[in-house]
């Protein structure tokens, strides 16, 4: 053991289990900007994989679940992952889509408070407000491809506000009321398990906090933290236990391992749901747009990358997600604190500016 890493266990990080047997050759690069960035950026706990067809050959577990720094992460710890639950609700919609039950060119304004929030959001200084027109025939489409800033369907603005409006949408069109639906597992968290979490056989992750089945998931989830400048750690409130469109999920870097195997193997993608799933998504005039269905999409080097990342500064989470499906791998890093987030641009996909993601994507092309 060198002397850096001699360092780092003397300090209590959790390192030993980083190299274990799961590990293939190679990810030097990945390894080093990961370990750089839990070092450099005082991380409280982070967990990290890489993923190729489907199975994991590469982890990164280190550092502490809580503050008194008695339970180290592990790639089975509970995380709340933020906005990586998009990608769950946007397969959730192709499914309910598929199957008839929800119309994804159904104006959005026949959600209650759909209007009442678009207006007020339109009257704030906020930067997901730009250009909005809350007039406008926004669809439900349009909000899963955060194409509602300006004209619908012809830009993108990420706007996690609107997206959240979705948890109503399905609330009121399946359950045909609003009413409660911030107080148990609701029909957004229910179409999450029955077409995502159940046959991937994510056992580990809860579509949403209330979820009444998976009560040790909960007991062990991490702790978010704050690290200020002086890199003091300071254990922040736990996040709201119902899923709204745009966050609500708690997963760990095994189950989304499962996750990205239902993926490769389309367990989880049946024909009508795979062909919207793989699709480059598109603005109205048939241009190629960013981001679809939860996912951004880019191009580098002539491969299709899908990602997302989550961040959560209130309750303290960060992570990111990214697949490259014609090389069958997947990357996938959790961390309670801040430090995965990268200030991504809210008007166009960038995960090249990721340091973790980039050292992924690069050592994966090369293979």
């Amino acid at each position: 053991m060198n002397k850096f890493f001699r360092i780092l266990a003397l300090s209590g990080v959790a390192i030993s289990s980083a190299y274990g047997a799961e590990n293939s050759a190679g990810w030097s690069a990945l390894k080093s900007e990961v370990t750089g960035l839990f070092t450099t950026q005082n991380v409280p706990g982070m967990s990290a994989a890489v993923v190729s067809q489907g199975k994991i050959v590469w982890k990164y577990e280190a550092g502490f679940v809580d503050e008194s720094r008695a339970v180290p992460v592990t790639i089975d710890t509970p995380f709340w992952i933020a906005s990586i639950t998009k990608p769950f609700v946007g397969l959730a919609y192709l499914h309910l889509a598929s199957a008839g039950k929800v119309n994804l060119n159904e104006l959005a304004s026949s959600t209650p408070d759909f209007s009442d929030t678009c207006n007020w959001l339109k009257g704030t200084s906020i930067p997901f407000a730009k250009g909005m027109k809350c007039d406008a025939a926004i669809t439900i489409d349009h909000i899963l491809h955060h194409q509602i800033n300006g004209t619908p369907g012809s830009e993108f603005m990420y706007n996690p506000i609107m997206y959240s409006r979705l948890s109503r949408h399905l609330e009121y069109t399946l359950a045909g009321t609003i009413k409660g639906m911030k107080g148990y597992h609701n029909q957004l968290a229910q179409a999450i398990d029955k077409y995502v979490l159940a046959p991937a056989g994510m056992n580990d992750t809860m579509a949403s906090m209330f979820d009444p089945s998976k009560t040790s998931v909960y007991q062990r989830m991490s702790d978010g933290f704050k690290v200020s400048d002086d890199e003091k750690k300071t254990k922040l409130a736990q996040p709201s236990k119902y899923i709204a469109g745009g966050a609500g999920m708690v997963s760990t870097i095994r189950d989304l391992a499962k996750f990205e195997n239902a993926l490769y193997t389309k367990s989880i993608l049946p024909a009508p749901v795979d062909q919207e799933f793989n699709k480059q998504p598109a603005f109205s005039d048939g241009s190629d747009a960013p981001y679809g269905y939860g996912w951004y999409f880019q191009t580098i080097k002539g491969h299709t990358v899908m990602w997302h990342s989550g961040w959560d500064p209130e309750n303290g989470f960060s992570g990111v997600i990214v697949r490259i499906p014609e090389k069958a791998l997947a990357f996938v890093a959790l961390a309670n604190s801040e430090g995965i987030w990268w200030h991504n641009s809210l008007v166009k996909g960038e995960i090249e500016k990721s340091p973790i993601a980039k050292a992924f994507i690069s050592e994966a092309l090369a293979r």
